[in-house]
């Protein structure tokens, strides 16, 4: 099964882990990335302490945020849309059957920070893994090249 790699530096249950790891993949796939694509894709939950470093070190931004992405594509590549001919509509749990060495290379598409202080912060009367789902996807559109420093793309975006 490809999968994206969770690690936590946080206590959670490895039920909570495997849940958004089921999430994770089933936007992915929603959005485009290949199957054999998923293993590129790195998650960090993380405590505010943690994403406050990586902040102030990555962005210049001494606070805690919610989520960083670290694309390991260039940020001038262009954004990597889904291709119109995927059948994105298939069963999302069901992980292709695409065998190894079939289609292209597997592409590394990154690292999602996320500080799980802040899914517990912003998630409100919602259950933490809805919060933590929605920060993923959002880290996930930057790994695919998106952004939102203008209103279009904010708009997109969210």
């Amino acid at each position: 099964m490809n999968s994206p790699t969770i690690t936590a530096a946080v206590k959670l249950p490895p039920a909570a882990i495997r849940e958004l790891s089921r999430r994770l993949r089933r936007a992915a796939r929603r959005m485009g990335v290949p199957a054999a694509d998923l293993t590129g894709i790195h998650v960090h939950l993380v405590d505010d302490a943690e994403i406050q470093r990586l902040n102030l070190q990555h962005m210049g931004e001494d606070r805690p945020t919610d989520v960083l992405s670290f694309p390991a594509r260039s940020p001038d590549a262009p954004p990597i849309h889904p291709d119109p001919e995927d059948d994105a509509d298939a069963d999302d749990d069901a992980d292709d059957d695409e065998s190894e060495g079939q289609g292209p290379p597997p592409v590394g598409l990154g690292d999602i920070v996320l500080s799980w202080d802040a899914v517990r912060r912003q998630a409100g009367a919602r259950p933490l893994l809805d919060e933590a789902t929605v920060l993923l996807i959002h880290g996930l559109a930057h790994l695919l090249g998106h952004d939102h420093a203008e209103v279009d793309e904010r708009t997109e975006m969210w």
